[in-house]
């Protein structure tokens, strides 16, 4: 898992091509054609690109891109026989890093995707101007998260039922068992079968070696939280906050851990404040 011609060690370089380039997607096609900088939207675990289109609307003066990372939506990531395959953040940092290779780029990470974000720019990613985070796991701490999916060895074969079920039981407690139910079979279906690139993705980034240094992260950058997020969160931010050079704690009511979904006007807000610090 550790190849060192890719970003797993602290370094600017560009990656080696290892694996088909993803590609973005365009989230306000009718942006201005001096729209300046580009703004990336990068989501979390078990979401997809789809998810920001009305954050997209509250940023209709930029051009606005995304994707679905590797192993998720129509980004998917299986062996010769159609099976789901396991993801690291190493892959997922490469993907990110070709993403912001286009040109001047702010990222605005939500969750896994602003970890993501943040370990691009503490590698200083050829355009990266500026990130945004919200809520974003530093999971390589210990007693960060009751999943079991973190006490995972990444080397270890993944038991497919199990992440299925791992999958599930995500899902419910970000949406409700009500609203799951309510689901289509075959949206259920595709969730459950991102299960895989969920526990791996989970315990690679765990596993994070060497662990993210905010200290190196030299562009602008906003850490958010809701106001009543869990203490895991509260103490994370903070420790962001404080370390990470040219940053600023923002926290944010009225909004729970999907902000994109719940106040987008509010991540279009976040964003605009970044940018006139870059």
């Amino acid at each position: 898992m550790n190849n060192p011609e890719r970003l797993d060690a602290r370094s600017g370089s560009k990656p080696r091509r290892l694996l088909p380039k993803l590609q973005p997607v365009s989230m306000n096609p009718h942006h201005p054609k001096d729209s300046w900088p580009r703004i990336l939207l990068v989501h979390g675990t078990m979401d997809r690109a789809s998810s920001f289109k009305r954050v997209a609307r509250h940023l209709s003066e930029f051009e606005v891109v995304s994707y679905d990372r590797r192993g998720y939506g129509n980004s998917q990531f299986q062996d010769s026989d159609g099976n789901p395959k396991k993801v690291s953040w190493q892959i997922h940092l490469d993907d990110l890093a070709e993403m912001i290779d286009e040109g001047p780029t702010v990222v605005f990470g939500h969750s896994y995707g602003g970890t993501l974000a943040l370990l691009a720019a503490e590698r200083h990613v050829e355009n990266l101007l500026g990130v945004v985070t919200f809520e974003s796991p530093l999971s390589w701490w210990q007693g960060w998260s009751r999943w079991s999916a973190h006490s995972m060895d990444p080397n270890d074969d993944i038991d497919t039922a199990w992440a299925e079920q791992e999958a599930r039981r995500f899902m419910i407690a970000q949406i409700g068992e009500d609203t799951w139910k309510r689901l289509p079979s075959s949206t259920k279906a595709q969730r459950e079968s991102e299960g895989v690139t969920m526990v791996s993705e989970m315990s690679s980034m765990a596993n994070l070696f060497p662990v993210l240094d905010p200290a190196q992260i030299a562009v602008p950058t906003l850490v958010a939280r809701s106001e009543n997020a869990p203490e895991r969160h509260v103490k994370g931010s903070i420790y962001l906050a404080e370390n990470i050079p040219h940053s600023r704690l923002e926290i944010v009511s009225n909004t729970s851990h999907g902000i994109h979904l719940r106040r987008p006007e509010k991540v279009g807000d976040l964003v605009r404040t970044l940018i006139a610090a870059c």
